[in-house]
């Protein structure tokens, strides 16, 4: 019901082959029901070269930097304006946070970067960026 056709449920931490591979289960186990950006493949990255998954935006980087080292970082217009931006070229319809153990570390940096607090929704953190 968040997640209309054409659009993505953002999962946080993002799928990536270090960080986030636990929610890629998410959307295998509905059925890949919703999309989710990145994802793990293997593709070519920026210089042409092999890589696997996506390559990083800005946001996907400031959550693995912030999951790494556990603080979150003192967060400018800039970070915002960048979440936003990675928001729409990622069509994002929700961003959702599950139980991980940086989740309260997660939970600030994402209120913080969208400047919304999230909704508790079943077992998950829900942050409704549709409008």
């Amino acid at each position: 019901e968040y997640v209309p056709p054409g659009r993505t449920l953002v999962p946080v931490p993002i799928p990536s082959n270090v960080h986030g591979l636990t929610t890629l289960r998410w959307s295998a186990l509905t059925q890949h029901e919703f999309p989710v950006p990145a994802g793990y493949f293997i593709g070519p990255g920026p210089n042409e070269e092999g890589i696997f998954g996506a390559p990083n935006r800005p946001t996907s980087t400031l959550i693995y930097s912030t999951m790494d080292k556990g603080e979150v970082p003192e967060l400018t217009e800039e970070n915002r304006r960048q979440a936003a931006e990675d928001l729409r070229y990622w069509r994002a319809s929700v961003v959702v946070l599950g139980a991980h153990p940086r989740e309260a570390v997660l939970r600030d940096l994402m209120t913080g970067l969208l400047d919304a607090q999230p909704q508790r929704v079943d077992d998950v953190w829900l942050w409704d960026v549709r409008d």
